[in-house]
C-alpha cells in the first residue's frame, strides 16, 4: 500500500467518528481569509511542526518554532496556500511531492485542504494530487524500512512569542552635531516642524 493510498484509508477509517468540527467563520471556505498557525503532526513515537529554514528546506521540529508559523490563506474555495512567517517563503511542492519553500506561484504552492471529522486536515497539491506530508526523523522501523511518512495535520494557535519590530532610524539623515551651538541636537528646528496642539491656539 502506497503513501497516498494509506491516507485515503486513514480517512475512510474515520467516517465512523466523531462529527466535523465546525468554525466559526462563515469565511472559512472563501477568499481571503487568514488564519496564523503552526502545523501539528504525531505518531505513536513522535510528534513534529512543520516548518520552512531560510535555506526552503521543509522539515519537522519537535516543537514550535518562529520558522514554523503558517500565514494560511485561501486563495479560492477549499484551496489554500501557506507562507513561513519568519522567512516569507511559500510551501511549495515539485511534481515529484517534493517539499520545498520558494516564492509563491499557483502551480507549485497551492493546495487542497480536507478538513477530517476528527479536527485534523489533509493537503493535497491542487497541481500534482500529493499529499503534504513530513517523515519521522527517526530511524528505520523493526521492519529494516523507514518510518511512515506522516500525513495529518493539525492546524494549532501559536505559543510562540512575538518577535519585537525593529524600527530603522537613519542617523545619517540629520544635520552634523553643532558642539558650540546652543541647540547643538537640533531641537528647536524640530519643534517648528512638529507642534503640539496646545501650541496652535
Amino acid at each position: 500500500m502506497d503513501e497516498i493510498e494509506i491516507a485515503s484509508h486513514h480517512s475512510q477509517s474515520w467516517a465512523g467518528g466523531a462529527a466535523p468540527l465546525q468554525n466559526s467563520s462563515p469565511l472559512y471556505q472563501f477568499d481571503g481569509q487568514v488564519r496564523l498557525r503552526h502545523l501539528y503532526t504525531a505518531n505513536a513515537h513522535t510528534q513534529l511542526y512543520l516548518e520552512i529554514t531560510p535555506k526552503g528546506e521543509v522539515r519537522g521540529a519537535p516543537d514550535q518554532t518562529p520558522y514554523s508559523l503558517m500565514e494560511i490563506k485561501a486563495v479560492k474555495p477549499g484551496v489554500i496556500r501557506m507562507q513561513a512567517m519568519k522567512t516569507l517563503l511559500f510551501l511549495c511542492m515539485d511534481p515529484s511531492g517534493h517539499l520545498h519553500g520558494s516564492s509563491y506561484s499557483e502551480e507549485a504552492c497551492n493546495f487542497h485542504e480536507k478538513v477530517q471529522r476528527d479536527g485534523y486536515n489533509l493537503y493535497f497539491s491542487e497541481s500534482h494530487k500529493v499529499p503534504v506530508s513530513l517523515r519521522p526523523a527517526e530511524g528505520p522501523t523493526g521492519r529494516g524500512r523507514p518510518a511512515p511518512r506522516l500525513f495529518h495535520f493539525l492546524p494549532m494557535v501559536s505559543r510562540v512569542p512575538v518577535e519585537p519590530v525593529l524600527l530603522e532610524y537613519d542617523f545619517y539623515s540629520d544635520p552634523p552635531l553643532d558642539v558650540e551651538s546652543s541647540d547643538p541636537l537640533s531641537m528647536m528646528g524640530r519643534l517648528t516642524r512638529v507642534l503640539s496642539p496646545s501650541y496652535i491656539f
